[in-house]
């Protein structure tokens, strides 16, 4: 069983962790009625997806409680049973433990990221603790570590395929990383420690979704002059929903906030807006994670010692493809470096503009705007005129383009699955032949009970030991559009279009015997590798050429779009220095060997941001306050990913523009076999030389970004 819990971009498969319910434990519950309930009832749905349509928020603790118990049979009976451990009796039968509440859980938890109203909030609180009980009740049973121990020691007499191998290598690591192996006493504290941080988790996301919902700024018609009509429009129409007809609300949100910030000429009304968006979950209120965050970095210290690690980067690191935090802050080092010698240049250019204004000093309210005006100057390039080409709907054509020029893919919409809140939609795709591949949910429109960012998960992962198909969801927060517009969005959220479905591909295209191994379940710093490599095509000239057309049906203008493509490293000192100071801070704050007395977050931060030298105007992408990524995300240690991944991937599409054909055949049969096809079957440095023929450097990364690189 394996449960979602959130990751960056993507919805990673894995057992949650945090305190037991005592009120759940001494308060008996009447057995569920089955019949009434469609969680446990047998989905008769479209392709077995789940009957959205007929849940109740109410039904999911009882659905929860009753699978709960059967998976607890289920591995009491690996644990209990007589017979000699075998590669059947304990791997593979654990692979069909727990299966109802791998169901219930994939299907909760996705509404629980997308959709979390008040009730299902309260759902989440309650079953996470039950939830991450089981999980250490599992993992860390003696007698269901001692068979797979025993399977481990004799594997070079079992005579296993290689599936199998690595399957029975990730589970024994699973289990020794969970704490098996401890003492007793050690293993309660591990058990302790796992089931606080999950409930943390939860409080941090929380505490951070209520933030930004308040953090909303109601601003004025003089405040909003010169914003782009589809931001007031929607702006107007957001607070005229909150009784403020007459005035424009902008939420707390990267979607809404990085748009005004740039397009807005009020630099007090940008103010407002900065600081709503960069102080989320630190404004000293009850919604306040600094208090959360010390307590989390201080239990994930403690187990990781416990573990045999000296911090909790190292114990995280021991299973990618970085090995240590040394060898990730390297990478990150080199990239930064170049990144902010370009940042304090292009400074110079935005404080002479901003000095026309009569701005003496610019501030981080400033930078996106002033860098606005440079490119218009400098490119005749403006991210307004150029929104307007840039249409939803088009662009979902050109990701769909892309991938039957890819693979022979076609994607057909589905009218008849039902779907957990307004505006999902869902494609089944197929292959050239007609064959069905899985079904994609697509959640690309933002709404105040959705967590920030863009993600992807699955609801049913791809196996052939059960003969699954796979479900796979992307989320976006694309602002709506005024009734009876199109949407439009930027540049950015055009490669987070791409990017997630890039995430989407690696589960859909998977072709693996077992669901532990399915997919997107590899190592957090290969698993944005397919998702960024896809990122690539969007800003093809090809690609723009055909699906950049505004709502009369007008292609982009060719000066346009040649300027689009010749300012693509502009601002990237910035852009770079922003990501790059926040996997830093990660990966510094996760590798300390202990907690100073009275640690405060926001005093860190400052003190670790001037250390490495960041300039003030342009601080961090994700401050820690509402880093969701790294305490509620599952990327704590394992932000760097990011960066890892886009050293492959800037080398892997490289092969592509090698070929002379950036939809050359073979390759892109290559990169599926051997790749998006593979899961976590292999070692994942393995499958990359398998597609390139060798690793990458990362010059090519360099060089996209326009940061040097031979």
């Amino acid at each position: 069983m394996r449960t979602p819990l959130l990751a960056c971009t993507v919805l990673v498969t894995m057992l949650a962790s945090p305190l037991p319910d005592a009120a759940a434990a001494q308060t008996p519950r009447a057995a569920p009625d089955q019949t009434a309930n469609p969680l446990l009832a047998r989905w008769t749905t479209p392709d077995g997806v789940p009957p959205y349509d007929r849940i109740r928020p109410e039904q999911y603790e009882p659905a929860f409680d009753a699978a709960l118990a059967e998976a607890r049979t289920d591995y009491r009976r690996i644990a209990d049973n007589p017979a000699a451990p075998s590669f059947a009796n304990t791997i593979e039968a654990m692979e069909g433990a727990g299966r109802p509440l791998g169901r219930i859980a994939s299907t909760f938890f996705n509404v629980a990221s997308a959709d979390a109203t008040d009730a299902i909030q309260g759902v989440e609180e309650r079953v996470t603790p039950k939830l991450t009980r089981l999980s250490n009740d599992t993992l860390l049973d003696p007698k269901l570590f001692g068979r797979v121990d025993t399977l481990w020691k004799a594997r070079a007499t079992l005579q296993l395929s290689p599936e199998q191998a690595r399957l029975l290598q990730e589970t024994h690591s699973r289990f020794v990383r969970a704490g098996a192996a401890l003492n007793p006493a050690q293993r309660t504290r591990v058990a302790a420690i796992n089931e606080e941080l999950a409930t943390l988790g939860v409080d941090f996301g929380q505490k951070l979704l209520a933030d930004q919902k308040a953090g909303s700024v109601l601003l004025g018609a003089a405040e909003v002059a010169g914003v782009p009509e589809d931001q007031r429009s929607a702006a107007a129409m957001a607070a005229e929903a909150a009784g403020h007809a007459g005035s424009f609300l902008f939420p707390a949100t990267r979607s809404a906030a990085e748009p005004f910030l740039t397009a807005a000429p009020n630099r007090a009304a940008r103010e407002k807006i900065w600081r709503a968006f960069v102080m989320r979950g630190d404004n000293g209120n009850a919604n306040d994670t600094n208090a959360i965050i010390a307590r989390m970095v201080a239990l994930r210290i403690e187990r990781a010692k416990l573990l045999g690690a000296e911090s909790h980067a190292a114990f995280v690191l021991q299973d990618q493809m970085a090995k240590t935090p040394a060898a990730a802050t390297e990478l990150l080092m080199r990239v930064y470096r170049p990144a902010l010698v370009r940042a304090k240049e292009e400074l110079r250019d935005i404080a002479a503009y901003a000095a026309k204004d009569g701005i003496a000093k610019v501030e981080p309210w400033d930078w996106r705007y002033y860098a606005e005006q440079v490119r218009k100057q400098r490119f005749a390039l403006d991210e307004g005129a150029v929104k307007q080409y840039l249409l939803l709907d088009n662009m979902v054509a050109a990701l769909f383009d892309t991938t039957n020029k890819l693979y022979g893919i076609t994607a057909h919409e589905r009218k008849d699955v039902p779907v957990y809140a307004k505006g999902v939609r869902v494609w089944e795709l197929r292959e050239a032949d007609g064959r069905t591949i899985g079904l994609f949910y697509a959640d690309w429109v933002a709404r105040p009970t959705k967590r920030p960012g863009a993600w992807m998960n699955s609801l049913r992962d791809q196996n052939t030991l059960f003969g699954e198909l796979p479900i796979v969801v992307n989320n976006q927060n694309i602002v709506p559009p005024a009734p009876g517009q199109p949407a439009q969005i930027s540049v950015d959220e055009a490669r987070t279009l791409f990017h997630e479905f890039g995430h989407g591909l690696h589960g859909l295209l998977s072709k693996v015997r077992y669901p532990s191994l399915s997919g997107t379940a590899v190592s957090r710093d290969f698993v944005e590798f397919p998702s960024q490599v896809y990122e690539h095509w969007v800003t093809e000239p090809e690609t723009l050429r055909t699906y950049a057309r505004n709502a009369a049906g007008e292609p982009m203008p060719e000066a346009m779009l040649q300027a689009l493509l010749t300012s693509r490293t502009f601002n990237q000192g910035y852009l770079t220095v922003q990501q790059l100071s926040s996997a830093i801070l990660d990966m510094r704050l996760h590798a300390l060997t202990s907690l100073p007395a009275n640690f405060d977050a926001r005093a860190w931060e400052a003190a670790e941001l001037k250390a490495l030298g960041v300039p003030e105007e342009v601080g961090m992408r994700h401050r820690l306050a509402h880093f969701s990524h790294i305490f509620d995300g599952g990327y704590s240690a394992g932000y760097y990913a990011y960066t890892w991944a886009e050293v492959m991937d800037a080398d892997g599409f490289q092969a592509f523009k090698e070929a002379g054909n950036i939809y050359d055949p073979a390759l892109a049969a290559k990169l599926r076999r051997e790749v998006l096809e593979r899961g976590n079957t292999r070692d994942p440095a393995e499958s990359y030389t398998a597609f390139r023929g060798r690793m990458p450097t990362p010059e090519a990364l360099l060089r996209n970004r326009g940061l040097g690189g031979e």
